[in-house]
């Protein structure tokens, strides 16, 4: 019976998840993100990556907004924004011996860093067999350390474009970009914001105050070419018995890691619009889920039938091995958040700053140019 194969899919890879983060730089320095089995190994890197991605989510759902005003009709706005999430200290960490990795898998410690968590050695994973009435372990590897950095910030640019009746369409674009040789990244996204303070008698006469109702979706969507091949093994200090010859084949080329990032955001929206200030918060809900999947094929390392050695063989080797779905942490359920800020105009030049306050809190600060 074949047992345990080792996976080491993401050294490379996983640092396509931060292209729009300053932690990028450090992730050259992870260790191993080990799995055992296919399963396994998804399991572990959606509890590594999970605080990641439902940070960068939170990110594309904010910065719709600086005002509750719409724009009257053909009046628009081109701002940049660069929205900044805080991974709370909860899921800096995981506990990798919750992820039911079946068992003959021990792991060394309950808790281990995130991605987003601390730059400290995660906990040992060691796959144990017990013969003759003694336990042997087999191998051990590492989890990664986490960056070190428990934020991630993201630019957007988008325009938005009055209609008519209190109604405004905003768009968010980015074009693919090559980010290297073996990266590209694209967002776009668009929303819609409406005045409800024309439909109430109360209020529609005062001249400070607006109120609105806004909704916006956005996707990010990134492929990063991945180079795992059974040489990842030796440099990592494992020697298996055999190791097939692949060497020319090509039987691991066109290996990548395709993100995409998806986010919806609705909010009730009131400013007060002076003259060189306006005030503005916000109430709503967000919602983001993540796809992640690796194409391609990859080397596993596995016990022949009689666990007498390791091999590494083309027979071994798992065609497009995840495929998995990550959503915000607390699962699909939608998410409050409150918002609060501040924007100052300049003739056609407007700068502003805001907070919004949820389980994955956001500081926003954008600049742009707004006429009417």
């Amino acid at each position: 019976m074949k047992t345990t194969p080792f996976l080491k899919l993401w050294l490379t890879g996983i640092m396509a998840l931060f292209l729009l983060s300053p932690a990028k730089a450090q992730l050259d320095g992870l260790g191993q993100m080990m799995g055992y089995q296919a399963e396994n190994a998804e399991k572990i890197f959606k509890a590594y990556v999970r605080p990641y991605t439902n940070a960068l989510g939170t990110d594309l759902s904010n910065g719709w907004y600086n005002t509750a005003k719409p724009h009257s009709t053909l009046g628009f706005d081109v701002t940049f924004t660069i929205n900044t999430t805080f991974v709370p200290d909860v899921d800096k960490t995981f506990n990798p011996q919750a992820l039911d990795l079946g068992p003959h898998i021990q792991a060394s410690s309950n808790s281990s860093p995130t991605a987003m968590g601390e730059n400290e050695s995660g906990a040992t994973l060691s796959y144990v067999r017990e013969f003759n009435n003694q336990q042997y372990t087999l191998a051990s590897f590492d989890l990664p350390k986490g960056t070190g950095i428990g934020f991630a910030p993201a630019p957007m640019l988008q325009a938005g474009v009055g209609l008519v009746k209190g109604t405004e369409i905003i768009g968010r674009y980015i074009p693919d970009m090559k980010l290297g040789s073996q990266a590209e990244i694209g967002l776009w996204g668009v929303g819609v914001k409406h005045s409800i303070k024309q439909w109430i008698p109360a209020i529609n006469k005062l001249p400070v105050l607006h109120l609105s109702v806004m909704g916006g979706y956005t996707k990010l969507s990134s492929q990063t070419d991945i180079g795992f091949t059974p040489q990842t093994y030796l440099d990592a200090g494992l020697n298996p018995d055999y190791v097939w010859d692949w060497e020319g084949t090509g039987h691991y080329q066109g290996q990548s890691m395709n993100l995409d990032v998806s986010s919806f955001s609705a909010n009730l929206i009131v400013s007060a619009n002076l003259p060189v200030v306006t005030f503005y918060g916000g109430v709503g809900i967000n919602r983001t889920k993540t796809n992640l999947a690796l194409t391609g094929n990859y080397p596993l390392m596995e016990y022949n039938q009689d666990e007498s050695r390791t091999e590494i063989t083309k027979a071994t080797s798992k065609t497009d091995p995840i495929d998995m779905e990550i959503k915000h942490q607390g699962g699909s359920r939608t998410n409050p958040r409150y918002n609060v800020g501040v924007r100052f105009k300049f003739a056609v030049i407007t700068l502003h700053f805001d907070y919004t306050y949820s389980n994955y809190s956001v500081a926003t600060a954008g600049l742009g140019v707004s006429f009417r």
